[in-house]
């Protein structure tokens, strides 16, 4: 009973928190609306913790569960060591050098953003992990609202259907609810975005560009290369924005010039050596154990490689698992994804893209799209793991949805076709 209560409780102070914090943007999102997402992160969230306990052995948000115990321990015994133990840079440095030394210290850190507020969260919890994702879904809620706030103030008339994507699409919810780094990722990437379009257009407040730093490097702590691919898209965005470029130079031709230069670097050594270094990342994956996977032809750091294996890399992102392929309850959902995103983009060529007058105008969609497709490559590229692939790429994958949709079925998404059943029944 005093679970239940603690629960509620919980569930009550984070949703009035939320409707506070969000007050100016009413006319954005409702407290109905609130009251929704966080009852669906929270619902989704439990659902991940009890499926990956019961069905998979724990997996890693149970680890991570058991290590944020260990914070709550570590609190009790030693307030100051639990603020300062595992993230002293110069220690690690001095024991392993610079480059295994900053590495180390970026896994230790990224643990440390989930373990250390949760282990403080857990004097209330007493330690119950689906309270403590009650706390974990008002930190990932964030992800989701700053996107949509660019994208409805974009596109107004979207913003019914931007809000059903963004809080709502049954993946993105489910993974970015589980308490891993991925509803994290999704935080500091929509506060760098949307940081970056309110620099962009507000002028030169400077509280925009330092946030933005802040989660760019939030975005680096947690997924490096994730934050690295981004800047390519966001440099065609500057140049259009800040230097009047049309947005076909920028965003094609600055692309195609980082791809030369992705390829020129593997005459460099080391850490400049971009191939030898997306070659390393796949390698690890190659070297650990799995119980589904996928057979990928292995990189060199030619670029005649990264061509021949442009078709098993998409068959990997958009195909894989075939469904007569389909182990276990994520698989098959993975497969109904692919098919709903291969319909979608289906719809949207041979409907010759109505969304276009919508779409195209806005340089901040052209780096979510950009974007989008090249962080689904680089996944196509070198992750071998049905299971692993499907967590990865779900903000790429929700991105996509959403511009897919609107370029799909544009004005369809809008007024009364979705929205309004009962007033459409009666025009009809």
């Amino acid at each position: 009973m005093l679970i239940v209560i603690l629960f509620l409780v919980a569930f009550l102070f984070f949703y009035f928190l939320l409707n506070r914090l969000t007050r100016d943007s009413r006319t954005l999102i409702s407290s109905p609306q609130i009251a929704l997402v966080l009852l669906l992160k929270t619902a989704f969230g439990c659902f991940y913790g009890w499926l990956f306990l019961h069905l998979y052995g724990g997996d890693d948000t149970w680890i991570i569960h058991d290590d944020t115990l260990i914070e709550w321990e570590q609190m009790k015994i030693n307030p100051l060591r639990f603020f300062t133990y595992d993230l002293w840079l110069d220690q690690y440095i001095r024991d392993f050098g610079w480059k295994e030394g900053l590495s180390y210290f970026r896994m230790k850190l990224e643990k440390a953003l989930i373990n250390k507020p949760l282990g403080l969260f857990n004097f209330y919890s007493q330690g119950n992990y689906y309270i403590n994702v009650i706390a974990f879904s008002f930190m990932s809620f964030w992800g989701s609202f700053w996107l949509y706030q660019v994208l409805a103030k974009l596109l107004p008339a979207y913003k019914k259907w931007s809000f059903l994507v963004l809080f709502l699409y049954p993946p993105a919810v489910f993974w970015l609810s589980g308490i891993r780094s991925d509803g994290l990722l999704f935080f500091f990437f929509s506060l760098f975005v949307s940081r970056l379009f309110f620099g962009f257009s507000e002028g030169r407040r400077s509280s925009n560009w330092w946030l933005a730093l802040f989660a760019w490097i939030g975005m680096i702590v947690i997924k490096a290369s994730f934050a690295f691919l981004l800047l390519v898209p966001v440099a065609c965005w500057w140049l259009v924005v800040k230097k009047n470029w049309s947005k076909q130079k920028a965003f094609f031709g600055i692309q195609l010039l980082a791809l030369l230069l992705f390829f020129l670097s593997g005459l460099l050594p080391g850490l400049l050596n971009f191939p030898k270094g997306v070659r390393r990342v796949q390698q690890e994956f190659f070297a650990l154990e799995g119980n589904t996977r996928i057979d990928l032809p292995a990189l060199t750091d030619s670029p005649i490689s990264y061509l021949k294996n442009l078709p098993a890399a998409l068959d990997n992102i958009f195909l894989r698992p075939y469904p007569w392929d389909a182990k276990g309850i994520l698989q098959y959902v993975m497969v109904a994804q692919n098919i709903f995103i291969i319909c979608l983009a289906l719809l949207f060529f041979l409907k010759r893209f109505p969304g276009r007058p919508d779409l195209v105008p806005h340089s901040f969609l052209w780096v979510l799209f950009f974007f989008s497709l090249s962080f689904y490559l680089s996944i196509g590229y070198t992750i071998p793991f049905p299971g692993a692939v499907i967590r990865y790429r779900v903000i790429a994958e929700t991105l996509l949805v959403w511009f897919l949709s609107i370029g799909a079925l544009g004005k369809q998404l809008t007024h009364y076709e979705f929205f309004n059943v009962y007033k459409k029944r009666i025009i009809s």
